[in-house]
């Protein structure tokens, strides 16, 4: 594959995300919500294969509302937010696809959540890891799936668990 098939280093690429029914828990409570938000793909090149570039994702930014049956402790919003602007992945061209390229993308994140009864902010235990085949170049956009289930962790109570998200599809499109 033709290096030209790669986005040029330098390259920035503004993507909304997405990510429907994802599948939550917050304080023991099974909800479903609907995440909108946006992120920046830089792509860089890899200093370990010429065939393949790095992308560095900064400012990824998701919010859904969550469901409002009533009580003290439901309704409000949850953010999840980048920690840091070190994410990165390797977009790496498909022998089976030309336009097509695999590519892994981990990133740190923290929540918000926001609820009548008050704010609790929580940190995510380890990176979280996305991973895909189908990315397009130039810009990356594709559909990302979580890798592991994410645990949500109080930062000064690291053993107490906040909130977990079982399954999450993030879809990137052209801003």
């Amino acid at each position: 594959m033709a290096s030209a098939d790669l986005p040029e280093p330098g390259a920035k690429s503004e993507l909304r995300c997405r990510a429907s029914g994802v599948e939550f828990t917050l304080r023991s409570k099974p909800v479903v919500v609907d995440f909108t938000g946006t992120c920046r793909l830089t792509a860089e090149p890899d200093p370990d294969s010429p065939d393949s570039v790095r992308l560095r994702v900064s400012g990824l930014r998701l919010v859904a509302d969550l469901p409002d049956p009533g009580g003290r402790e439901d309704g409000g919003t949850v953010t999840l937010e980048q920690d840091a602007d070190d994410a990165d992945g390797v977009l790496r061209p498909r022998p089976d696809s030309p336009a097509r390229f695999a590519n892994d993308l981990v990133v740190t994140l923290g929540a918000v959540v926001e609820q009548p009864d008050g704010v609790v902010h929580a940190a995510a235990r380890n990176a979280v890891g996305f991973s895909t085949a189908r990315a397009s170049a130039p810009s990356g956009h594709g559909r990302y799936e979580l890798s592991d289930p994410v645990d949500l962790i109080m930062p000064d109570a690291p053993e107490v668990t906040v909130a977990q998200i079982h399954s999450l599809v993030l879809h990137l499109d052209p801003a």
